[in-house]
């Protein structure tokens, strides 16, 4: 195999391409013995910021062209101000749903680098890593086991998500200092 015979050199930069596969396949190997496990945990983080990074810095410095993509497919250019409230209130909840999500990750950290707001993306990536690497890890002893019940798994991780996801959009936990005040509601001023 080609990873085994170059070694943990490849998990850096397959993990920047593709991270949650690579993270899984790494722990594979290290319960094998081909990798020492804290190396390969610790390039998978690194592999993962570094992939954050660039789609945090697509939606920072392409800023205009995307724009001009969104104009194209006649979305509104026009941020109200509880727009912009609302995604600086829940940051840090959609960056966390972003990376655990794996499908809208890259447009969520494509969309932070666009309004500018800070990343906290340490703190959602090292455990997105460490569970995925544990995965791999222990699905050496344990494949039979994962092989028959992955529907069950499958089904439990997605109830689990989407009680997630509509825990986070609860009104009632909504950061202090964050209430839309009815005129940021409606800011052409009409009102009904």
């Amino acid at each position: 195999m080609f990873l085994i015979t170059h070694g943990i050199a490849l998990i850096l930069p397959l993990a920047v391409i593709e991270g949650p596969v690579v993270s899984v396949l790494a722990g594979f190997l290290s319960a094998q013995g081909d990798f020492h496990w804290y190396w390969a945990l610790c390039l998978l983080v690194c592999g993962d910021l570094i992939g954050d990074g660039i789609y945090y810095w697509i939606g920072r410095s392409g800023r205009a062209s995307l724009t001009g993509l969104g104009k194209l497919l006649r979305m509104r250019a026009h941020v109200t101000t509880a727009v912009q409230c609302g995604l600086r209130c829940n940051a840090v909840k959609m960056l966390f749903i972003g990376k655990w999500t794996h499908s809208i990750g890259g447009i969520v950290l494509v969309g932070s680098g666009m309004v500018r707001l800070m990343l906290v993306n340490l703190l959602a990536t090292v455990p997105k890593s460490a569970v995925l690497f544990a995965l791999g890890y222990f699905a050496d002893s344990y494949f039979k086991l994962f092989e028959r019940h992955v529907l069950l798994a499958t089904i439990v991780l997605g109830a689990l998500g989407g009680a997630s996801i509509l825990l986070v959009f609860r009104k009632d936990l909504r950061p202090r200092g964050c209430e839309i005040s009815p005129a940021a509601m409606d800011p052409d001023g009409i009102g009904e």
